[in-house]
């Protein structure tokens, strides 16, 4: 990359690229440290700081915006190795649950056990406690363990206008379900 493709232009106040000039950055003003605007100018193009680095960094920014907001939405739906794809709309129920199984058994695969199988509250109630949870069996541990995982990862899944009317659902399974 040319570390010169935004250089001011010689005596014209203005910062031009390879013969451009970008009206709306304006020219600077005197003494004010931001830029004057010639044309319409968007407020977030107003640096403090009137510098060349300044300008390269604000057009940057102008620059991948568009892209950084279509990656952030496509990972809203699609999710990541981080977050589950997220559920915006009750009508993209179909092609979200596929998405959110794989999600999910690229997780864990016993994890999807979670979500068909009923959990059993008296396990619930013995985790409730440090002392009663401690005398658990290992598998009881490990289903409280992926139940709590699991309703974690549904949740999180949900938008908020979607989960807070499901709220009341308290399993993986029946909140799935529902």
């Amino acid at each position: 990359m040319n570390p010169n493709w935004w250089n001011p232009a010689p005596d014209s106040g203005k910062y031009t690229s390879s013969g451009f000039t970008p009206s709306w950055w304006g020219t600077p003003a005197p003494d004010s440290g931001k830029y004057t605007s010639t044309s319409l100018s968007p407020s977030w193009a107003e640096s403090p700081v009137s510098t060349s680095s300044q300008a390269n960094q604000w057009a940057l920014v102008s620059n991948q915006t568009p892209s950084i907001q279509s990656i952030l939405l496509s990972e809203s739906e699609t999710g990541s190795l981080n977050r589950p794809p997220k559920l915006m709309h009750l009508k993209e129920y179909p092609g979200w649950a596929d998405r959110f199984r794989t999600y999910v058994l690229g997780q864990n695969t016993e994890l999807w056990i979670r979500f068909t199988t009923d959990f059993d509250q008296a396990i619930e109630v013995a985790a409730s406690s440090t002392a009663t949870f401690a005398d658990l069996p290992e598998d009881q541990k490990k289903t409280y363990d992926l139940e709590k995982k699991a309703y974690a990862i549904l949740t999180q899944a949900l938008s908020k206008d979607i989960y807070h009317q499901f709220v009341s659902f308290k399993t993986t399974k029946k909140l799935w379900t529902v």
